[in-house]
This record gives C-alpha cells, structure tokens and sequence, in this order.
C-alpha cells in the first residue's frame, strides 16, 4: 500500500477507538470526502461521519528519492439532526454530543504520530452548516510526512558491480 493509503488506513483505526460508555465506536462511518453532502449523493451512511480530504501535498525530494512534505488534511467531522440548537431545549444533547465529538477527535489525533509521519497537530475548525439536517465541521490538520517508495537501495556485490534492490512492497 502507498504512504496516504497506510495514513488513511492508520487515521482510521485511530478514530474508531473513540467510543462511548458502552465501548462501541461513535463515529459509524470513515470514508474520503467526495461532497457526501450533496443532494444528488446517492450510497448511504451512518452518522457521526468523517471524511478524510486530503490538500495539495507540496513534495520535496531530499535525496536517494526520499520526498518529505508537510501533510495539510481536513476531517469533515458530521452528525445529524432535526433539532433546533437553542439553549436549554429538549435537543440542546444533539448539539452538545457532536461538539464532543470534535473534542475527542481532537484529543485521540493531537500529537499521533507513526513510523512515515510525524506529530498530528490541529490548525483550525470551520463550521460549515449548508447541509440542511446536517451538521458538519471541517477541523484542519498537519504533520511532516516521508515517502521512501521510490527508494533505491544498492548493494556493492563483487568489486565494481553494485545490484539494485528494489523495496519491499
């Protein structure tokens, strides 16, 4: 697998361990943004959501084809209601549960960190309310990351002839 498919398959997992009192998983549904909210969207999904959007990835190649580049991603971080957000009303714990969930989410990515990426800051929350029944927060994220897939290692044999060995996949 590519150095985004292991962050996403790793982001992922991360997420899924945050669960509720009863120790189920409260997101139920983790997938790459692709406008979901769209009216026109037809493949259906639970609620809490996050979607991963990925930003343009500034690549720098440091030398033996090893890039490094400073990850930007979002997390559209949804949950869905009918309820009026209105103080002290019997759907105030709507509103509440989803602004917890972007505490946790949060506090389950600050500083996660593995063996291509470095520390997982937060840079910024947008609300972003356009979805009627939905409400969604773009949370905004960074981290150093390191791509060594078109590394090449070469290993000196018998005097002169070096061998290219390629990584393992």
């Amino acid at each position: 697998m590519n150095v985004l498919g292991n962050f996403y398959t790793l982001l992922a997992a991360r997420l899924l361990n945050i669960k509720n009192e009863e120790g189920v998983s409260i997101i139920q549904h983790i997938d790459f943004w692709n406008q979901q909210f769209n009216e026109d969207w037809k493949s259906p999904f639970g609620f809490p959501a996050v979607f991963l959007e990925y930003k343009t990835i500034p690549w720098q190649t440091v030398g033996r084809h090893k890039q490094l580049a400073e990850l930007q991603f979002d997390l559209h971080i949804a949950s869905t209601t009918k309820a009026k957000s209105q103080f002290n009303s019997q759907f105030t714990t709507r509103w509440l549960e989803h602004l917890q969930l972007i505490d946790a989410i949060h506090y389950w990515l600050s500083g996660f960190n593995g063996t291509f990426f470095g520390s997982i800051s937060r840079t910024g929350l947008t609300p972003d309310h356009f979805y009627g029944d939905i409400i969604n927060h773009v949370m905004s994220f960074r981290c150093t990351m390191a791509d060594t897939s078109a590394m090449r290692v070469y290993t000196r044999v018998e005097g002169d002839i070096l061998v290219l060995t390629l990584p393992p996949e």
